[in-house]
């Protein structure tokens, strides 16, 4: 059983209930799978002992296929790779590669030290936190900027963003964790069909690449008992970014932003009420496209088009009620809204997105994976991806 202060190593930590441990899988598949895998990481030179220095056993590793169905990339299929600690630093190395029918080509990888969730609920000196992350959609709607945007206008064309992410933060208290790092961000829009309103657009970067070099640091109160899968607590988040014009970029913008976020367990054990609730501004002048704030899609409003609304002020909410089904599965009822501004002077509570959700949940011993189907009033959104979306 993974608890967040193994064997009182770690200064400062605060006692913790157990979570729920969820039984092993075993396949042939997956034995092969993990075999090979664990034979090539052997090779790089990682020791494969069962025993650990620091916070839990070591070499731990899962491998989870991807076959997947989703309205905005059409036939999805990949795989998705875990490992902890086979440094023996609580590190974790969590890579993904997905391709689709509708032509998304998405791979990420993220190497943290101490892992997400072996620092959650700690006191630590520093976290290192490395992202490189490819998306490539062969096929992305643009429907014009603003809430009053129509279904009707909507054009496809190729969207290529990369980014790549080093920041650093430390554990002030059990609660409170203050990140500070370097975010370099660059998006090509390419293939336009004939007439498009994008590259009329202004800014000519709309039509382009659009590139940033910033200064982001976020500070959080953070209360939940798991990262992965919260079932009570609150976070309270704070985001400032800085991107000036540099050698580097053509674009320049401050954006700020705040989340609010709250697990509750109602009527029985494990079965959580959840909400969130956030908001993104931008200030700046000619910001193209690629880095408005928008809202849709598999990460904020389920059941809207990916990027359905593009402006510079957004506001997101999420409700959601999760409870066990059986073995590893789980569901959620909720509802998920939103809403796009020009500018916070002009935030209302008129024509918002307000679409159901319904969910199935998969909980591996690290990761969960999620699939949700969520009902807008033009489209309605089927996702499958990794972890809860708060």
């Amino acid at each position: 059983m993974t608890q967040f202060c193994e064997n009182g190593r770690r200064r400062g930590c605060a006692a913790t209930s157990p979570r729920f441990v969820y039984p092993p899988i075993h396949s042939g598949l997956w034995t092969v799978l993990l075999s090979t895998l664990q034979l090539l990481v052997g090779g790089m030179g990682f020791a494969q002992d069962s025993t650990g220095t620091t916070g839990g056993s070591k070499g731990e590793f899962e491998v989870f296929p991807i076959v997947s169905y989703d309205t905005d990339t059409g036939f999805g299929y990949g795989l998705k790779f875990f490992a902890l600690n086979y440094l023996e630093r609580d590190e974790s190395v969590d890579l993904v590669l997905f391709n689709s029918t509708k032509g998304e080509r998405w791979y990420r990888l993220v190497f943290s030290i101490p892992d997400f969730e072996r620092r959650q609920g700690t006191v630590y000196d520093w976290a290192v936190d490395l992202t490189v992350d490819y998306d490539k959609w062969i096929s992305y709607s643009f429907f014009g900027v603003g809430n009053t945007s129509s279904y009707e206008d909507r054009e496809t064309y190729t969207r290529i963003p990369f980014e790549l992410s080093v920041m650093v933060s430390r554990g002030f208290s059990t609660r409170s964790v203050g990140q500070l790092g370097l975010r370099y961000v660059t998006v090509l829009n390419r293939n336009f069909s004939e007439g498009s309103q994008l590259v009329a657009l202004p800014p000519p970067e709309n039509a382009s690449r659009a590139t940033l070099l910033s200064l982001a640091g976020t500070f959080r109160y953070d209360s939940r008992d798991s990262y992965v899968n919260p079932t009570r607590g609150a976070v309270v988040q704070a985001e400032g970014e800085v991107a000036p014009r540099t050698g580097f970029s053509n674009v320049a913008f401050t954006r700020v932003g705040g989340w609010i976020q709250l697990y509750h367990e109602v009527f029985a054990p494990k079965l959580v009420l959840a909400g969130r609730v956030g908001m993104q501004t931008l200030s700046g002048s000619n910001i193209p496209v690629q880095m408005l704030m928008p809202i849709g899609g598999n990460k904020t409003v389920r059941g809207s088009v990916q990027d359905r609304y593009l402006d510079m002020v957004s506001i997101v909410s999420n409700l959601e009620l999760r409870f066990p089904i059986v073995w590893r599965f789980g569901g959620l009822i909720g509802v998920d809204a939103g809403k796009v501004w020009h500018s916070v002077r002009q935030i209302d509570l008129a024509r918002w997105a307000t679409n159901p959700v319904i969910g199935l949940r998969f909980f591996m011993d690290t990761f969960l994976v999620r699939l949700d189907v969520g009902f807008g009033r033009e489209t309605t959104g089927f996702y499958l991806n990794f972890g809860q979306i708060f």
